[in-house]
This record gives structure tokens, sequence and C-alpha cells, in this order.
């Protein structure tokens, strides 16, 4: 299970790491002597502790059930969860941003500030100028906790641009353009890019699925979703979202598992543009009564469109107890329900339907009932009654969008007994969460820059050591 995966996760990253560090413990250097705070490794020094502390806080954080069930407290978890990471995290890609764009301009042991300042200032200047063309032309206005929030947003996109062209910049400045020497200042820059990326589509990103369907989800007290933000999508029927209508196709469930499988359509209503994603989700309607969502995304050169699965029906809450409620009516005659009113348009006779098991002889009576909702919107349901030699049953029509079955109870001339039954538990649905992430293709740019330089890095030291070894 789950616990199973973590565990071997964190062996997998322990367990070598102890190894690596008894094995050269010897090879670790003694340091005899407090280091420069102009030195290179005393910054490298106060990163390293930065994402430390930062990792602390996360861990904490995230722990507060396991500390609540080992230690039996009760500290409750902050009301909005994501602001609470953010409002410390956003001040450590501050810091670390800085010093990813000053450090590579630092040397080892003891760095003169002439020769600091003498190449920091064109990357500082560039910088700036970049920064705030970003700020003043990018619409970054994310307003939802304040203008000192904001500020600390402005401060650290100042911080990720910075790294990224001063570690672009020091390819020149600092190692004369050579490429092989420039794995650090890649992989620095690769990290301000993913800094950038973060930043920039955290702070624009916007809600796509509001709620036009009129269906009020409850998502109960602990849940952090909120009705207005997630598009509930009736099966087989189109629902507006931003520029496309998105319609929930249809599902299958996995063979062996609780788990689900959402086929949703996305067709704009502005161009010939249509796609299909596959959100899933593994539900637990017993115990906990959890749901876990596995997202699916559309990817563009400048955005990307994520959802995921927010909420499902619980068939075990969702039980049908509505019964039929009888209406004598002939054509032409109306019958009024909780959300509009259905006319009895005619009555026919027929002696063949493409039913299995109608047979020769066999007879039918069809009601044409037309439904009108107060949303205008209207349909057509055709419920029968089928007679095979003097027994009668009935086989019903369901208006899914208005969780209605009509049946043709039985027939008399011209006056018929239609059953009318509304029951929410016909109704297929899926609740959608959708967000827009702009320019978060920066930050998968900025990963796979950081993975290079990385590797260049690598292979830069493995050379260096078969250097020395031969010497």
């Amino acid at each position: 299970g789950m616990n199973v995966q973590l565990m071997g996760l964190l062996f997998i990253f322990f367990i070598p790491a102890l190894v690596l560090f008894f094995s050269r413990y010897r090879d670790i250097p003694a340091i005899h002597k407090e280091e420069s705070t102009s030195s290179r490794e005393f910054w490298m020094f106060i990163g390293s502790l930065v994402f430390f502390l930062a990792a602390i806080v996360i861990s904490a954080k995230t722990s507060l059930p396991v500390f609540n069930k080992i230690f039996g407290s009760k500290i409750a978890a902050p009301e909005d969860e994501e602001f609470a990471y953010n409002q410390i995290q956003v001040f450590v890609a501050i810091i670390l941003g800085i010093l990813t764009a000053v450090t590579q301009y630092l040397r080892y042991k003891q760095t003169s500030s002439g020769v600091f300042w003498k190449k920091i200032w064109i990357p500082t200047i560039l910088s700036i100028i970049a920064a705030t063309l970003i700020l003043a032309f990018g619409d970054i206005n994310y307003q939802k906790h304040g203008p000192g929030f904001l500020g600390a947003i402005w401060l650290a996109i100042v911080a990720a641009v910075y790294a990224v062209i001063a570690n672009g910049a020091y390819i020149w400045l600092g190692v004369k353009g050579s490429l092989k020497l420039s794995g650090g200042s890649i992989s620095h820059l690769g990290f301000g890019l993913v800094l950038l990326g973060i930043l920039l589509s955290s702070s624009k990103k916007e809600i796509l699925s509001r709620n036009t369907s009129g269906i009020a989800i409850d998502f109960g007290k602990e849940s952090k979703e909120k009705t207005g933000e997630n598009l509930t999508l009736v099966k087989g029927f189109p629902m507006k979202m931003g520029k496309f209508d998105v319609t929930y196709l249809r599902d299958s469930a996995h063979p062996k598992k609780q788990q689900w499988y959402y086929i949703i359509h996305f067709k704009s209503r502005l161009d010939k543009e249509e796609f299909t994603l596959r959100p899933n989700a593994f539900v637990n309607y017993k115990g906990n009564e959890g749901l876990m969502a596995n997202p699916d995304s559309r990817h563009y050169l400048d955005h990307d469109v994520f959802t995921y699965i927010s909420a499902l029906p619980n068939p075990e809450k969702n039980k049908d107890t509505a019964t039929f409620k009888s209406n004598p009516v002939k054509p032409g005659d109306s019958i009024f329900y909780s959300k509009g009113y259905m006319i009895l348009e005619k009555l026919a006779t027929r002696d063949s339907l493409p039913f299995e098991g109608f047979k020769p002889g066999d007879k039918a009576t069809v009601a044409t009932v037309r439904v009108h909702a107060f949303n205008k919107s209207s349909y057509t349901a055709e419920t029968l009654l089928i007679d095979q030699a003097g027994s009668q049953f009935s086989v019903p029509d369901t208006v899914m969008s208005e969780s209605l079955i009509l049946r043709l109870n039985k027939v008399d001339g011209e006056t018929a007994d239609l059953g009318v039954k509304e029951s929410s538990a016909i109704l297929e649905y899926v609740t959608l969460k959708a967000y827009k992430f702009p320019f978060i293709n920066v930050l998968w740019f900025g990963i796979i820059v950081t993975a290079i330089g990385i590797l260049m890095s690598m292979v830069r030291r493995i050379q260096l050591n078969r250097q020395m070894r031969k010497a």
C-alpha cells in the first residue's frame, strides 16, 4: 500500500546517504577556522541552512495529524493551509533567489569586494530592468491576501529573475564562455527558472470551473473546496466552462480497486479545438470516506489546463427512496414537478417495437411527454405500457438532467395513469475542479535546464577525478 511505498522511498534515499557518509567520512575536510563571509562556501552553507529550515517548516505542518495522534493533542490545521505555507516559503524563495544569483560570483575562501562588484553590477542592472518590465506588463496582481503578500511575491520574482540573468551572465563573465565549466551556472539558471515559473503560474492561476450548472455540492465541513469553484457535470449534458463546452461522456471502473476513470470532453465554442481529459479517482466510501484524485491536464505553449475530480455521488447515501406519484391525465394535460412541468402530448398504439422479447401479437401504448424545466430547457420522454397476451408491464423513461422517471401505469381510452418520480439517485454526475496555470512551462523548462546543468557538473567532476588519479 501507500505506507510501503513511502517507507521504500525513505530507505532508498536515507540508507545510501548514510553509507556514503560513513564510507567517505575520512575524506571530509576538517575546517580549522571560520569561513570568511565573503567566501563562496559560507553562502553555500547559508543556502543549505535555508533549505533545511524550509523543510522543517513543511514537515512540521504536514505532520500535524501524526503529532495529534501520537501525543493526543488537538492542534488544528490552519484555516487556509495553502497560505500558511506560502507566507513563509515566499521569503525562502527571495533568499534562495538572491543567493543563487550572487554566490557564483564569489570565490572560495575569500573574495575582494572590488572583484565581486566589478562582475556583478552588469547582471544586477539587467535584472532590475527585466524584472521591472515583467512586473509592469505581466499583470501580476494577486490581491487575495493583501498588499503585503503581493509585495513579497514581487520581490521573489525580482530575485528569481536575478538568479536567471546573473547565472546566464556568469557563463561569459566568470568562465569566459566555456560550457564544460558552466555546469554550476546552468543548473543555477535552471533553478532560477523553476522559481520564476512557480511564482508566475501560482500568482496568475485562474479557476476555470466556475459553477454554471446550478448544482450545489456539499463538500463537508472539513473540505477546503468551495461550491462556486467546482463545476458539476451531469452525464451526457454539456456545460459551459470558459470558452469550452465540457461534457462528462462516460466512466469505467478498475477491475480490482475502487478506482474510477472519467472521460471528460472539451469542445471550444470559439474555434475547432476539442480534446478529451481522463482524470481518475480512488474512492473509499467506508471508513474515512476519502476521495483521492489523480489529475489530468492539457498542455499549451503558454499555459496548462489542470483538472481533477473533486466530488462523486456516494451510492450508499444516494439510495432511491422516492416513490411514483400517480397522475390521471389526458393528452394536453399538464403535470407540475419541483423544477418545472410536463405535458402529455399524445398516446399511440404500436404493434412492433425494436425491443428484445417483443413478439408478433404483442401491443404497446406509447405515452409521449414533453418536459419543460423552469430554466427554459425542454426534453421529450416516451414511456411504454406493453401488453403481452393479457399481461401488462411498464417500461419507464428517464429525464436524467431533471432527475425524473416517468412510468405509464395504465391506459383507459384517452385517459392515462402517468407515474412520476423525482429521484436524485438516478443522477450520474462528477464534480470537476479546473485551473489554468499561465507560464507553467517556464517551470518545466527550468527543471530540464537544472538537470542538464547537474549532469554537466557530474561529468566534469568525474573527468577531474580521473585526471587526479593519473597524476
